[in-house]
């Protein structure tokens, strides 16, 4: 469909959107996927088996096919997604980060050669001056990446023929992520809601369908209560479960006949199979219990899930989910366990799952102004995802 046959292009040109009617008519709508997971992993296959005649090379292709897929399958209101991206875009947007990451490593030759050399440092080779300059600049620019790999999917969605889009600055996303998160670690945790709140604002509130604003009016302070209950009660949960973990070590022990003695030698002169055995019972002590608490987790999950959806609207379009914390612990550990369990092959019924909840679960309440939409004046970026890809995992 092009631009000039879009049935609100027919009908708006390009007039701005209104972005919040008098009286919206609130009449209750959800997404529908009707997409199959066996069509979808045949495209899945096909891009695993081209990705390893080609040395990865084709993943490009094989990537925008499986959003061809998806998109398509996906419809709201009636009418269907389109993915418009190309596999050259993405293949141009990977080529020119490796140009920057190549750039950056030159200007680490030259910090090293002329400020480093014949000095303290020079016992620290280039090579280890270059990973850990990765590493620090890694972490901001893989949100960097997040943000201009959402706009770049976005730019390259058309719905109803309109091009979607995503306004705002990557690289100051970058840096408020960057803060944010460092700030929140430094306060154990304690800055979640704001860290949560303000990384969506931008995400949702820069959202575009044509010249329809996306809007988002949440604030920290409307679920800090509700996280702090969460977060005392993972402490006491940690708290119990360590104090049940002694408790049976303890018991075990005496009954096999080990005195604190025998304990004591194990923890103060350990053996290298020893450490092992521990590192083991630790870390599997700590999958279980981590899945074991996951409902709690899922619990405020589930929470800022729904607080984010409902306090989201596209003009007089409302959204709202009704997803439960069962729902989102089921999601999250079947997930989990099927990218495991499969070595990463399960990745197409992750993706198949994950649209099925999405469209149960999301209402839509009214219907934007047709007339009043047009498309937006700015294409979006030429290529994509290239930071996101060189710095994060990048999926679909």
């Amino acid at each position: 469909m092009t631009d000039a046959t879009s049935p609100w292009a027919r009908t708006a040109g390009s007039g701005p959107a209104s972005e919040f009617p008098a009286a919206p008519h609130l009449a209750p709508s959800r997404p529908v996927y009707d997409g199959r997971l066996g069509e979808l992993y045949a495209i899945y296959l096909r891009h695993v088996v081209l990705m390893i005649l080609t040395l990865g090379w084709s993943r490009f292709w094989g990537r925008t096919r499986l959003r061809r897929y998806l998109w398509n399958h996906l419809a709201v209101l009636g009418d269907r997604f389109e993915y418009r991206g190309r596999g050259r875009e993405l293949l141009i947007g990977f080529l020119l980060a490796v140009v920057m990451l190549a750039a950056w490593g030159g200007l680490m030759w030259l910090v090293w050669t002329y400020v480093f050399h014949d000095k303290p440092f020079s016992s620290f080779g280039i090579l280890d001056i270059f990973s850990l300059s990765v590493a620090v600049i890694g972490f901001p620019l893989a949100y960097v990446g997040h943000y201009a790999g959402l706009r770049y999917k976005l730019s390259r969605t058309r719905w109803r023929g309109i091009r979607c889009g995503l306004a705002g600055s990557a690289w100051h996303y970058g840096m408020v992520a960057t803060f944010l998160t460092f700030a929140n670690a430094i306060t154990a945790q304690l800055l979640t809601p704001v860290v949560s709140v303000n990384l969506a604002r931008p995400r949702i509130s820069n959202a575009r369908v044509g010249t329809l604003p996306f809007a988002f009016a949440g604030a920290a302070s409307d679920i800090y209560g509700r996280y702090i209950g969460y977060y005392f009660l993972n402490i006491a949960a940690w708290i119990a479960a360590i104090v049940a973990v002694f408790a049976i070590l303890g018991g075990t022990t005496s009954e096999f006949g080990v005195s604190t003695d025998d304990l004591l030698k194990l923890v103060t002169e350990p053996s290298l199979r020893t450490i092992l055995i521990a590192a083991a019972i630790a870390a599997g002590a700590y999958i279980v219990f981590s899945l074991l608490i996951l409902p709690l987790r899922c619990w405020w999950q589930a929470y800022l899930f729904r607080y984010l959806v409902s306090h989201s609207r596209a003009g007089p379009v409302l959204f709202a989910s009704a997803i439960t914390t069962r729902q989102m612990w089921g999601f999250l550990v079947l997930n989990y366990l099927i990218v495991v369990l499969t070595l990463g092959l399960g990745w197409p019924w992750v993706m198949h799952r994950t649209l099925k909840l999405i469209a149960s679960e999301l209402w839509l309440y009214g219907v934007p102004d047709g007339a009043a939409i047009g498309q937006p004046a700015h294409r979006g970026p030429r290529f994509g995802e290239g930071l996101l890809d060189m710095f994060d995992v990048s999926g679909v």
